[in-house]
């Protein structure tokens, strides 16, 4: 995917993809859920677990949720469906999980959405975590007032290719000639590569590059010393590639990936000027926080996206 935009290029390697998320009607959540600030206990706070039990059988019943594909790309939407329930309850959800999480684990997704009443389908804008991933439905018992109980869960989804290039980002190097590349694939076995040149079917150059991780021992404190899926989540293998001697004030086509496992779109940027004295437009922000448990985090993707679009934006400096 392309996160460049005119004459912007990103300073950051792993910047949040504001372009692609406000593409989606929901934008919020890492699944495109619009997640709202409301007075509903759960499943924000998700703290009715205790007790639960895996099917109910007593007030609603829901066969398989049915999904339109059982594999995806990275950015691509899925539809989930099913018979609608006459009478679910106001925090009623249907949430995304890792397959190995339990069934008696409600709390345990990676996004969710509420269900309304008379609702029979949710698209959902899939994201590449190199994962087996199902989608559950969950319902209160005691006329909604009891637990989470676990009423149908769809087929195993997957991606279509575990290593697909994604994450694909750009950075300033230390001379004017210079532009970093990165990109995130499962896997380190096979040499990244960014293929680039002048035209976008001609990728003439080609250019290596070296890879690295890192586990949940080398975080610092908190959720991310935790494996799971709101804590600490497998990045990956995030590769890196030099392109040098680079022409100033030049548009330039680039893909990055490799043949064993399969390459990024054609993506395009332009090279810093060599002036000195030529006009340079930056945005830089630090500390957004997260959208949408910090209020300000949203808001100041929407400002950023607004001055991207209506200025000529040289790079975006995103701290932390």
């Amino acid at each position: 995917m392309t996160l460049v935009v005119g004459h912007l290029v990103l300073f950051a390697l792993f910047i949040v993809n504001i372009i692609q998320c406000e593409e989606h009607l929901y934008v919020n959540g890492p699944f495109g859920k619009r997640h709202l600030t409301v007075d509903i206990p759960s499943p924000y706070n998700c703290n009715r677990s205790i007790g639960i039990s895996e099917y109910l059988t007593h007030r609603i019943q829901i066969s398989e949720l049915q999904v339109s594909s059982t594999h995806y790309s990275n950015s691509e939407e899925i539809y989930v469906s099913w018979i609608p329930s006459p009478n679910p309850c106001q925090d009623d959800f249907i949430g995304v999980y890792f397959v190995e999480t339990s069934l008696v684990e409600p709390c345990n997704y990676l996004d969710f959405e509420f269900v309304q009443k008379s609702q029979s389908n949710s698209t959902w804008l899939m994201i590449n975590l190199r994962h087996q991933l199902e989608f559950r439905y969950f319902s209160r018992g005691a006329n909604c007032n009891g637990t989470y109980q676990f009423i149908a869960k769809s087929p195993l989804v997957e991606p279509l290719n575990y290593n697909e290039p994604v994450h694909v980002h750009l950075a300033f190097g230390d001379r004017n000639d210079q532009i970093y590349v990165s990109y995130l694939t499962n896997s380190n076995q096979v040499i990244p590569k960014c293929q680039y040149g002048f035209d976008s079917s001609s990728l003439n150059f080609q250019v290596g590059g070296t890879s690295v991780t890192y586990q949940a021992s080398d975080m610092c404190e908190g959720k991310a010393n935790i494996t799971g899926p709101q804590a600490f989540i497998d990045p990956g293998y995030m590769h890196t590639m030099l392109l040098q001697d680079l022409r100033p004030s030049t548009i330039y086509y680039y893909r990055v990936g490799s043949d064993e496992h399969g390459w990024s779109e054609v993506n395009v940027f332009i090279n810093r000027p060599s002036s000195i004295d030529d006009e340079v437009n930056l945005i830089a922000y630090g500390d957004m926080g997260v959208s949408p448990i910090q209020s300000g985090a949203k808001p100041t993707i929407d400002r950023v996206l607004t001055r991207v679009i209506t200025n000529n934006v040289t790079a975006i400096l995103h701290i932390g």
